[in-house]
């Protein structure tokens, strides 16, 4: 991952890498300061290997350390800046990591935090300024001369799932780069886009195409919170081309256009993932947004396994797409035969772009990844033409009557 960042900025320098409220940076500028972090890290102790845990909102200040992780082959794992002091503290506390780097106003739950948890094996740093409170200061902006291969860990991201307490999914740098070419395979992004981010970068929602937005040399365009008629008025200012959402997100723009007028001719993709869409809604939006519409279907842990695109939406609004270029998907029942046609099973992927298993939970991920295929618990099918079709969670069918009956 670190390398796309460098041949960007040796590609073309002084191009707009990425802007939040409080600042824009060029790829050249970017990646200076990536190495210079790199190499502070170093210094305070971080080696290959480590992990290095950040509560780091969407500002520029995630992509610098992400990918200044990157660098050094060190394990990145992104923490939501909004958990409390018992969240925060749980799930430091379990995966253990050798840094926690934190914007200033995750301080207060994190001084919380450390009065019911032992966190005494944790160096905090707090982002207070520019230098990461002097951190940066005397290092070199030269690349880091650490060697990091494909099957080196490059993160850990978390999942709640449905079984409470979250787990991470580790992925490789490999994997990553794969997730990268998955979204220019899919939905064409790449160095002419102008993309952006209103969703937690948290979440996989939008952290796939951000990354991949640096990793190919778009420009990104970072939104702390999403607000329906800010992101509205970015687009039409800013010409933005890629937009990621969720369904809710979409409704509040709608909303927002039933009384004021924005020009959003310039989207070529707004990518929607994280739940069905009523047919309306989706209807709207091809009138008064885009009619480019493309929408995902994936985990955190699988990966993006389908999608519908534009072409689609006419003939299959319903379905959850095609398989992505790279992704075997299956329906099977509770034996793992295979289902026929039309007939429901669950959902079942092999995919290179699906996590190597949960970081320090071997009982999670025999549970979930078995022979090199991730159970998802989704239950659904195939029609005909290959479309899948999402019906609801395994957990949730209830039978009635001899009646299958999913809940969604």
């Amino acid at each position: 991952m670190g390398e796309g960042l460098r041949r960007n900025a040796s590609k073309f320098p002084a191009k707009i890498a990425a802007k939040d409220r409080f600042r824009e940076i060029s790829y050249g500028d970017l990646n200076g300061r990536v190495n210079q972090l790199a190499h502070a890290l170093l210094s305070i102790g971080v080696r290959k290997g480590d992990a290095v845990a950040l509560s780091v909102g969407n500002r520029v200040e995630h992509l610098e350390i992400i990918f200044a992780t990157a660098k050094i082959g060190a394990l990145a794992i992104p923490l939501d800046v909004k958990w409390k002091a018992l969240e925060l503290g749980s799930v430091v506390s379990f995966f253990k990591p050798s840094v926690l780097i934190l914007q200033q106003d995750c301080v207060d739950e994190f001084k919380k935090a450390k009065t019911t948890h032992d966190l005494s094996f944790l160096k905090p740093i707090v982002i207070s300024d520019l230098t990461y409170g002097g951190l940066l200061n005397g290092h070199s902006s030269e690349e880091p001369k650490v060697a990091v291969s494909e099957d080196d860990p490059f993160a850990v991201l978390l999942t709640s799932g449905t079984t409470g307490f979250p787990k991470g999914c580790l992925s490789t740098q490999r994997t990553f780069v794969l997730i990268c070419i998955n979204n220019a395979i899919e939905k064409g992004l790449g160095m002419h886009d102008k993309a952006i981010l209103s969703s937690p970068i948290y979440f996989n929602v939008g952290r796939s195409f951000t990354l991949a937005i640096i990793y190919f040399g778009g420009t990104m365009i970072l939104h702390e919170r999403f607000d329906a008629e800010e992101v509205l008025r970015t687009i039409e200012r800013e010409s933005v081309t890629y937009i990621g959402a969720v369904p809710a997100m979409c409704e509040r723009m709608l909303h927002v256009l039933e009384s004021k007028k924005y020009d959003t001719s310039s989207l070529r993709c707004l990518a929607i993932t994280g739940g069905k869409l009523h047919p309306s809604v989706l209807e709207s939006l091809v009138k008064n947004v885009t009619p480019n519409i493309y929408r995902s279907y994936g985990a955190t842990d699988s990966g993006q396994m389908a999608i519908s695109k534009p072409g689609d939406m006419d003939s299959k609004p319903d379905a959850a797409g095609r398989p992505v270029w790279c992704a075997d998907l299956r329906i099977v029942d509770d034996r793992n035969n295979p289902m026929k046609v039309n007939e429901v099973g669950e959902i079942v992927c092999r995919s290179p772009l699906a996590a190597q298993g949960y970081y320090k939970n071997p009982e999670a991920t025999d549970a979930s990844f078995r022979d090199g295929w991730f159970y998802t618990g989704d239950l659904g099918y195939f029609d005909k033409e290959c479309y899948l079709y999402v019906v609801g969670r395994k957990k949730d069918m209830v039978k009635s009557g001899g009646i299958s009956i999913y809940p969604l």
